[in-house]
């Protein structure tokens, strides 16, 4: 926390490309960057709130990687939960860049590209109200 977010690329489930910091130059909004995985019971359940929150705060983007993940796994799971925010697929540079404890786990990014908090766990529509209330 408090320290510059390590640079990521990460390929988009729906196709593309998301780089922090092409977001960072040309969007500009701070980052819910999101950690989970197909098999993590805790991240299906977090997901809807992650969902609700990106429909509520289109002034901050929110980005889910998977991680300890398979591509084809990832997807399904994707289609299945139906979230609206963009999915991508962590490669071992973005896993090694982006520590957890376990899953899932939340990091955010301010607009200048500073790791402002870490929630590790199950995280709700409160905590992600109150970590980017700043």
């Amino acid at each position: 926390m408090g320290s510059p977010a390590p640079p990521f690329e990460v390929e988009l489930l729906d196709g593309g490309i998301f780089a922090l910091t092409r977001h960072l130059t040309d969007d500009g909004r701070p980052l819910v960057l999101n950690l989970w995985a197909s098999w993590c019971v805790p991240c299906r359940t977090e997901m809807p709130d992650l969902s609700t929150f990106a429909n509520a705060h289109p002034d901050i983007a929110v980005l889910g990687v998977a991680v300890e993940d398979r591509l084809e796994s990832a997807a399904e799971f994707a289609e299945e939960i139906g979230v609206v925010y963009p999915l991508a697929l962590g490669d071992q540079g973005f896993e090694a860049s982006y520590p957890r404890l376990g899953l899932p786990v939340t990091y955010f990014i301010d607009a200048n590209g500073v790791v402002t908090d870490v929630h590790h766990g199950l995280i709700d529509i409160a905590t992600l109200e109150e970590l980017t209330a700043g």
